[in-house]
């Protein structure tokens, strides 16, 4: 579970993994955004089917970047469902990652600030 400012951007990312473990490049990775609003309606922040892009550097793994809406509250979460097919096999795999909200104007959200003092022994 990751953690989300509410009207900042969120990150999702996507390692496809074979059934050994072995990272492969999926064919077209696809991404959806959702939520549920206090009655239980779900609520699209990005179109299924939308595509993902590669992270530079590193050819398995998937991004999309999404600016979580001011009119989110924080006890909302969002959702990620993220689709990759394997080209050896055909098989579809699914990523799923859940966002806890927080409202930076409101409360800290869990988040705590510490401090490390670098120097030499």
């Amino acid at each position: 579970m990751a953690k989300g400012i509410i009207g900042f951007s969120f990150t999702f990312t996507a390692l496809f993994v074979d059934a050994v473990g072995n990272p492969f490049v999926p064919v077209s990775p696809t991404i959806e955004v959702y939520y549920f609003n206090a009655v239980g309606v779900r609520l699209s922040l990005v179109a299924p089917g939308t595509a993902m892009s590669v992270v530079s550097g590193f050819p398995n793994q998937f991004a999309y970047t999404v600016t979580l809406p001011t009119t989110l509250t924080a006890d909302r979460q969002v959702y990620a469902t993220m689709r990759g097919a394997d080209p050896g096999t055909g098989d579809i795999l699914v990523v799923e990652e859940q966002v806890d909200l927080f409202d930076p104007q409101v409360s800290c959200g869990g988040l705590r600030t510490s401090f490390v003092k670098a120097g030499v022994c």
